[in-house]
């Protein structure tokens, strides 16, 4: 599978998520465009539980991952050749 890294900075941020991730120019994947491949660059959440749910998925720093959809409140990822379906607190807490 090749991977095409997409790097837009420019992208508007929505009024729902969080200004403070946003403000150094970082992207979550509710700001992602569909079929693409990106990296991980960090996961950004004080829970435990859910660092470790996305831990279990193969989603960490440095991984790709690819966005094959999204909807207003949640996204359709492939992380390590398994599809998910994230709801809109995961794709927050995803920075690309």
């Amino acid at each position: 599978m090749e991977l095409a890294y997409a790097l837009n900075k420019n992208t508007a941020c929505a009024e729902t998520r969080n200004d403070s991730c946003h403000a150094a120019g970082n992207k979550t994947l509710l700001d992602a465009e569909p079929g693409q491949t990106y990296i991980i660059k960090e996961i950004n959440t004080d829970d435990d539980d859910m660092n470790s749910f996305l831990f279990r998925l193969g989603c960490y720093q440095g991984e790709p991952i690819t966005l094959i959809s999204k909807k207003k409140k949640s996204c359709i990822v492939v992380i390590k050749d398994g599809r998910y379906n994230l709801d809109q607190m995961l794709s927050e807490a995803i920075i690309i």
